[in-house]
């Protein structure tokens, strides 16, 4: 336990110490770091053996299948990945989370881009992640006695062993309702952090008034944000977390920022000011994330931040290439159709609260909406907003919405065709 609050100080204090005064001085670290990881690939990762240059073009890129299907050559304890998702399943569903293989931690991916995942980390890797989301996150530091209050899907020993200067509670993002309002009451922390959906409940339930919310583990849309917001009477900052790290996160300026700091992120262009990030992770040593390409699609910020930093600033993190709808032009020229369209349409229907857009055929489009009475009007401003743009409106058909289960991940926009 002191060794491990001693690596997370250590940690601390090196993200709160390093600065980099240009774009240029950070990609010629980035640089630095990247070729002692990519050089280390090669010899400790079965699956890198066989790369022959130590420059990162020469290096695969990976998606989800590939990575599960190369799991073995891709982490350095030869661990399997059958016996891994058994050891992880069996944890996550007795609600336990210090399960351990070969010395590392085990933890599951939520699934929702497809398979379900395994991640790896050993007790120096969770060191400097705790130290590191500790000083991005408060910025107050450590010296603020804050209390951070994390809602998750899986919780853990990590956050008993950082507890000190600063207090951790983890609450079950499976608990009821009235189980979670009244842990976080008696808390009363002052750093929330919550998936959306959650924190879009509790701000209107919560005695308890944090100073800071962060939103986590999924899209967080404008008007959700606005809630929040005004619910809490606090600011409302965003957490990039996913499987293959810790992505993102909000400056005091309010501006998401990629953590350039800890990967090198390439874009994948998928659309005008959009792109897919591109990963690889410069302190993970147990399981390799080199080039790892996500599905999450990002819209581009302007720059620089009034904060001074030269890293990366994105407007917001718009959802999955999954949630892109596929639609045509009147000559058949096929177009995508990202959620900001769908979501402004549908919310820009006075009395709208809620909606789901799920494209099931090429011409088929099932809108959802919350209150049901304003499905025609929100039907109607679907459909002029297509013809606006010069698409061909699908078929929009009816369904009864649902009001979504704030424990899983949310999709407003979806496609399955």
């Amino acid at each position: 336990m002191v060794g491990f609050r001693m690596a997370a100080g250590a940690a601390y204090l090196q993200t709160r110490r390093r600065r980099f005064g240009s774009r240029d001085e950070l990609e010629a670290w980035q640089q630095r770091k990247l070729r002692a990881v990519l050089r280390r690939a090669q010899q400790r990762f079965p699956y890198y053996a066989s790369v022959a240059s130590d420059d990162l073009a020469s290096f695969p890129v990976m998606d989800k299948t590939g990575f599960l299907d190369h799991f073995d050559g891709l982490n350095d304890r030869g661990l399997r990945l059958d016996e891994c998702l058994a050891a992880a399943r069996t944890a996550e569903s007795d609600r336990r989370f210090d399960t351990t293989l070969s010395g590392v931690s085990v933890g599951l991916s939520s699934g929702t881009s497809g398979r379900q995942g395994v991640f790896l980390t050993s007790s120096a890797e969770r060191a400097r992640w705790a130290g590191t989301m500790l000083a991005k996150a408060l910025p107050g530091g450590l010296r603020g006695g804050a209390r951070v209050a994390l809602v998750l899907r899986a919780g853990g020993p990590l956050y008993a062993a950082v507890n000190g200067p600063v207090a951790f509670r983890f609450v079950d993002l499976y608990a009821p309702l009235e189980h979670q309002v009244a842990e976080l009451d008696a808390f009363a922390p002052t750093v929330l952090a919550a998936p959306p959906g959650l924190l879009d409940l509790l701000a209107v339930r919560l005695g308890a008034r944090p100073n800071l919310v962060y939103s986590i583990a999924d899209v967080l849309d404008p008007d959700v944000e606005q809630r929040i917001g005004e619910g809490f009477g606090a600011a409302v900052g965003q957490i990039y977390q996913a499987t293959e790290g810790f992505l993102g996160i909000t400056c005091g300026h309010g501006r998401l920022h990629l953590n350039e700091d800890l990967a090198v992120i390439e874009t994948e262009q998928v659309g005008p000011g959009r792109f897919v990030p591109v990963i690889t992770d410069l302190y993970r040593r147990t399981q390799a994330v080199i080039r790892y390409r996500l599905t999450d699609v990002l819209v581009e910020g302007a720059g620089p931040c009034e904060c001074g930093s030269p890293l990366r600033v994105i407007d917001r993190i718009e959802g999955r290439q999954d949630d892109v709808l596929q639609l045509r032009r009147p000559d058949g020229t096929p177009v995508p159709v990202f959620a900001d369209l769908v979501r402004g349409a549908v919310l820009g229907v006075d009395g709208v609260h809620d909606f789901t857009a799920a494209q099931e055929a090429p011409d088929r489009i099932v809108l959802t909406v919350d209150p049901p009475t304003l499905w025609d009007s929100a039907n109607s401003a679907l459909g002029a907003a297509f013809r606006a743009h010069d698409l061909v409106a699908p078929t929009i058909v009816a369904a009864t919405y649902t009001p979504p289960d704030p424990t899983a991940k949310r999709r407003r926009v979806s496609r399955s065709c």
